[in-house]
């Protein structure tokens, strides 16, 4: 595309103004940089002819208006300044002010220590006036000198490409080896020294980029502050003129005068910086070429010198093993231990040749780890300035994004650490040989004898002579060995540096990209624009590159994915058998004796082998597409290979949602609602295609979706039909399962996620938006695994509780056989399935494995994007102040950590306590009772734990927390004191358990058995079955019987009244019999018969007998009574009744006792 700049010489003379128009990504970006920097981005404009003609007359007018309004505004500016510093005091009498007022011993009054933080401020405008004169002063020097310099660093750069092309190897050959390593030396650290310079200028070409933006941001924050500043002095001194007081000596006034003028100043120096940055701008340009060449030529010349030294080291050797070859007359004579030593030292000698490679090769690596460091380190320093500078600019994301880029990449680095373990024993193994080399003759000797030869003059002095050169030979190795493993070291440091400054670096970018966005919202503007982008994309669009005229670089590496291709061919093939072998399993199902638990994990296994065809061939493509080059390997094939994943998940839920398959066959679920399912997974999975595809598409692309319509409308029709699709899968369980509140609102919050894309994308947000689709896509296949393998799970457990029973009725069946009851041979009828037999705390306890489990693996998926989440820290919701209960400011981040923390805190109060009963405390001998009291503690506990690491996240420090808590326990002591009182109780009654789960008592008026016991109240059945509450309260501070606390065993009182008359020892003796022959009472204690009292009507006998049971009573006592009337009526006892005597009183005469006429009969005994 075309692109205008203004011509060199142009901007060599007009320092104060520079234009750019260029039209990258078909956008027109017109940039004017003068006294004032104008930047507007004018996109879709077709540059023509007329359009430069009219940006010639453009250029001229504009560049008289700048200069004009400059040579204007900056007079004004500056007479203000000198107007504003001539109406205030001196520095030096502004401090002495300051200083008699720090001297006073008495406490200084609120006009005096309001005239001191005024002239503390005061002070440090001054200061700060100076630093920005200062820094104008060495701007203003850096573009006078800035002509002089660009001179000087095109002349260096025409020597340094004139020194590089006279660079030859036959300079060097002829020097010493001392001076060359000499040489080697200062050529690294000169070149470290550039490669460091040329990072500080890329940083701050990097900041000239970004300088027009950020001094606008800066004048306009400037400007702002200057006219707040300028109302508040107006307002001072006419505040000061109606009390008639003096503005030459206010405090207040002279502090907003000086911060007025610094204002003012701030504003000329922004804006001379953004006239020179245009000038700065080329210069540093300039010094990065110089310094290029110079790196280039020091590169050059480094490798020169390491070949001439190599080659020098390696002639020397070899000559000095020809001279000693020549010298020993025992060496041509082929004598064996000679000629082992002489070989000896050859294999030294080609070690230590080994060695200086080696040390030659870290050194070159290390230059470059020195180097990627510092430009990484550089990178780092400017990236803060540049975000807060430009912060939310479409600008901020490009750089960002460029940034990224350049990164080095995060290769594994070579495990240095085995080699410099190595290098240390070698060292270790050559001071050893030094050693035993310092005697030579005698170690000849030594050699000599060890080889049973006699040892010559002759043979000792040949020998001695080698040993002497191995020594010297060891020495240098040793030394060799000793550079290498300082440089080795110094490599692993740099590259661990690097590695953690890079990760740190892409993870701050990384964050940064994922909330700035990176392309305009979707407005008006773009409509306009739609037929103009529809065209260039038919024309230029990147789905061209699937053309077969843009393909490119193929070779070999494309059969990568043949293994692929024919492992589906291969499954094609068998998808007979696989089908067979699943009827096979399917027919298996329900049979006792033939049903096991490993049948639905292998359906589930068969089912993904006949999904697996088209997707590993899908796959295979993709995999072979890696290895072309261009928009096949970047683009199409990363979403191939999402689209293959994509496939086989779809495709294999919907084999299991098969007509007699292993969701209706195995996991019992209904035909109707297995159907309903297939084809709304099919709907989801036709849905997903476009978004998946172009997501992974468009992570490569710089040209964004809003220049792409096509594609944007695609992936915008893929988002609302995975919504769709989505709300439909969560509304089609609520006829088979019912409506659960929670579940369905959080399966409606993951059906509106892809509408929250979409609204990201339409908002300019596409970045972000391509990052999270990706993952929400495996979040959902992961759901989807999540609920077979829990199928499955409850599946297997409902089949081990059909085998146990099975079992368990076989034991049964066995036992009648032994005990030769009738029947025993019969066969066995097999139990049906009943999902109400699988063990509930297993199944519990499964499933809570399964979520752990899960939640890993969708931590895993999203743990790359928690990194960004530390943005929220900056997004402020609340201030604090001073006395405020938070003490540090409150950010989003925090309110979402506290959440989590009170998420997570009543999971583990639903689950942890119900997983130790499960795990630890059934498997305890433990008191009835003691497992729920610890369960229910533990739940508190953690409550309590939660609620209070919540308050610490949102920054509630404990020690005013604690005042609080003192204040609520109070408050709620009085006005929750029953609950409280229950409470407790509660937590007494599950300790010290006066009454338990299956005891009978009496409170009261009540009478009833204890059922539950909970921290709050206690639930008894009385004997109308009927459920009462009551208070532990009333348990532990009102009357309680507990008839089975510590002994069943209770007494019954029977009370008998016999006639006067009768023979008393006669009542005994019946008493006791009936007592003795009752099979419910017991012998010990032993009945009592007693005659309590002779009574007005009756003889008065009580019965107390003792029975083992409480239930026993009721039953004991109709027995007694029963036969107790039956023996009384044989031995005639006659049963007392209450008797009257009536007596008539007439007025005259005596009293007259009535009695009746006829003597009434006993009652017969029979």
């Amino acid at each position: 595309m075309p692109s205008l700049f203004l011509s060199r010489r142009l901007r060599k003379s007009t320092p104060l103004i520079a234009l750019t128009i260029r039209t990258p990504d078909n956008n027109l970006i017109l940039r004017l940089c003068g006294a004032f920097d104008v930047s507007e981005a004018l996109s879709n404009v077709l540059i023509r002819n007329v359009v430069r003609c009219a940006c010639k007359w453009s250029i001229t007018c504009l560049f008289l208006l700048l200069v004009m309004s400059s040579a204007a505004i900056n007079p004004a500016h500056a007479a203000l300044q000198s107007n504003m510093l001539e109406r205030v005091p001196e520095q030096a009498e502004l401090a002495s002010r300051l200083a008699q007022l720090e001297a006073l011993e008495e406490p200084l009054t609120a006009q005096q220590a309001s005239d001191k933080e005024a002239l503390e401020a005061a002070i440090e405008a001054y200061e700060r006036l100076a630093s920005v004169e200062e820094r104008l002063a060495a701007l203003d020097t850096r573009v006078e000198q800035a002509p002089e310099i660009l001179a000087r660093l095109q002349r260096d750069l025409s020597e340094a490409e004139e020194a590089s092309q006279q660079l030859t190897v036959a300079d060097l050959s002829d020097r010493p080896l001392d001076e060359l390593e000499a040489l080697q030396t200062n050529a690294v650290v000169e070149l470290q020294q550039l490669q460091s310079q040329l990072a500080e200028v890329n940083s701050q070409l990097l900041a000239a980029q970004t300088l027009p933006e950020r001094a606008q941001q800066s004048i306009a924050e400037t400007l702002q502050r200057a006219e707040s500043l300028r109302r508040q002095h107006d307002e001072r001194e006419a505040l000061l003129a109606d009390r008639q007081l003096s503005a030459l000596s206010d405090a207040r006034l002279i502090q907003l005068r000086l911060e007025r003028a610094l204002a003012e100043r701030e504003v000329s120096f922004y804006q001379r910086e953004l006239s020179a940055n245009s000038r700065l701008r080329e210069l540093a340009q300039e010094r990065r070429d110089a310094l290029m060449v110079q790196i280039d030529y020091q590169e050059q010349q480094l490798t020169m010198l390491q070949g001439v030294i190599d080659r020098q080291r390696r002639l020397a050797s070899e000559q000095a093993i020809a001279d000693a070859a020549r010298d020993n007359p025992l060496i041509a004579a082929g004598h064996p231990v000679v000629v082992q030593a002489q070989q000896t030292n050859q294999t030294l000698s080609l070690e230590l040749l080994r060695a200086t490679d080696r040390a030659n090769t870290v050194v070159r690596e290390n230059i470059e780890a020195q180097r990627q460091l510092e430009n990484v380190r550089q990178l780092q320093r400017s990236l803060n300035e540049q975000i807060e500078a430009i912060r939310g600019s479409q600008l901020l994301s490009r750089i960002l994004r460029e940034q990224r880029k350049s990164l080095p990449s995060l290769a594994a680095p070579r495990n240095l650490q085995d080699e410099i373990a190595d290098l240390r024993l070698k060292q270790f193994d050559l001071v050893r040989q030094r050693d035993q080399l310092r005697q030579s003759e005698q170690y000849a000797a030594t050699r000599l004898a060890e080889e049973g030869i006699e040892a010559t003059p002759g043979l000792v002095d040949s020998l001695s002579q080698l040993y002497q050169s191995r020594r010297e030979l060891v020495e240098q190795l040793e030394q060799s060995y000793g550079s290498l493993l300082s440089a080795a070291i110094e490599l692993q440091l740099n590259q661990q540096q690097l590695v953690s400054t890079t990760i740190e670096l892409r993870k701050t970018i990384d964050e940064q990209l994922f909330w700035v966005a990176n392309s305009r919202p979707l407005d008006l503007n773009w409509v306009r624009q739609l037929p103009r982008n529809l065209r260039l994309e038919w024309q230029e669009g990147e789905w061209r590159a699937i053309l077969p005229t843009r393909w490119q670089g193929f070779s070999w590496e494309v059969l990568r994915g043949a293994p692929l291709v024919v492992l589906s061919l291969v499954l094609m093939g068998l998808r007979r058998k696989i089908k067979a072998r699943l009827a096979t399993l399917h027919s298996q199902i329900g049979r006792l004796k033939s049903d096991t638990q490993l049948h639905t994990p292998r359906a589930v296994l068969l089912n993904a082998l006949l999904a697996l065809s088209g997707p590993l061939a899908v796959a295979g493509i993709g995999v072979g597409l890696q290895g072309a080059a261009g928009s096949l390997a970047n683009s199409v094939a990363p979403a191939l290979l999402q689209l293959a994943l994509s496939w086989a998940v779809v495709a294999w839920g919907r084999r299991l949602l098969v007509a007699d398959g292993v969701a209706e066959r195995h996991f019992t679920w209904s035909p109707q609602y297995n159907a309903r399912l297939r084809q709304l997974l099919g709907g989801l999975g036709i849905a997903l295609v476009p978004v998946i595809a172009i997501a992974a598409m468009s992570g490569e692309m710089e040209t964004p979706l809003a220049m792409r319509p096509v594609a944007l409308g695609l992936f915008a029709f893929g988002l609302m039909a995975m919504s769709w699709w989505l709300a439909q899968l969560i509304l089609a369980h609520i006829p088979i399962f019912g409506v659960h509140l929670f579940r369905l609102l959080l399966g409606l919050a993951m059906a509106s996620v892809p509408l929250i894309l979409l609204g990201l994308v339409v908002w300019g947000y596409e970045y972000t938006a391509l990052r999270l689709v990706g993952r929400f896509a495996i979040t959902l296949y992961l759901l989807g695994l999540w609920v077979v393998v829990e199928a499955s799970l409850v599946r297997s457990l409902a089949v081990a509780a059909r085998r146990l029973a099975y079992r368990r009725a076989l034991a049964r069946r066995r036992a009648q056989v032994q005990e030769g009851a009738e029947g025993g041979l019969e066969v066995v009828e097999e139990p049906p399935l009943d999902m109400a037999q699988i063990n509930s705390q297993s199944l519990r306890l499964s499933k809570l494995i399964v979520l752990i489990g899960f939640s890993a693996l969708l931590y895993l998926v999203w743990s790359d994007l928690l990194s960004v989440l530390g943005y929220l820290d900056n997004v402020s919701l609340w201030e604090a102040q001073e006395g405020d209960l938070v003490d540090n400011a409150l950010s989003i981040s925090d309110v979402f950590a506290a959440l989590l923390i009170v998420a997570i805190t009543f999971i583990m109060a639903g689950n942890l306590p119900g997983l130790l009963e499960v795990m630890v405390l059934s498997r305890l001998s433990l008191k009835q009772g003691s497992a729920y009291a610890i369960s229910s503690l533990l739940s508190y506990t953690i409550v309590g734990t939660g609620i209070v690491m919540g308050l610490s996240t949102l920054g509630v420090s404990w020690d005013k927390l604690q005042w609080l808590v003192a204040a609520l326990s109070v408050g709620l002591g009085f006005g929750l004191q029953e609950i409280f009182a229950n409470f407790i109780s509660g937590l007494i009654i599950l300790f010290e358990r006066p009454i338990r789960i299956g005891d009978t008592i009496t409170i009261g008026n009540l009478h009833g058995t204890v059922s539950r016991i909970r921290i709050r109240a206690t639930t008894v059945t009385d004997f109308d079955r009927k459920e009462i509450i009551i208070p532990n309260k009333t348990f532990v501070t009102d009357q309680l019987i507990n008839w089975s606390l510590s002994d069943n065993i209770t007494r019954v009182v029977l009370t008998y009244g016999v006639a006067h008359g009768s023979d008393m020892a006669k009542v005994h003796q019946l008493l006791r019999q009936v007592a003795d022959e009752n099979p419910r009472v017991l012998t010990d204690p032993e009945p009592q018969v007693f005659c309590l009292s002779y009574g007005q009507h009756s003889l008065n006998f009580e019965l107390r007998i003792f029975v083992n049971d409480l239930l026993d009573r009721l039953f004991a006592a109709d027995e007694i009574n029963c036969r107790v009337d039956a023996l009384f009526r044989e031995a005639g006892v006659r049963v007392a009744f209450e008797q009257m005597d009536v007596w008539l009183h007439p007025e005259q005469g005596e009293a007259v006792k009535v009695q009746s006429a006829h003597q009434l009969t006993p009652p017969s005994s029979t």
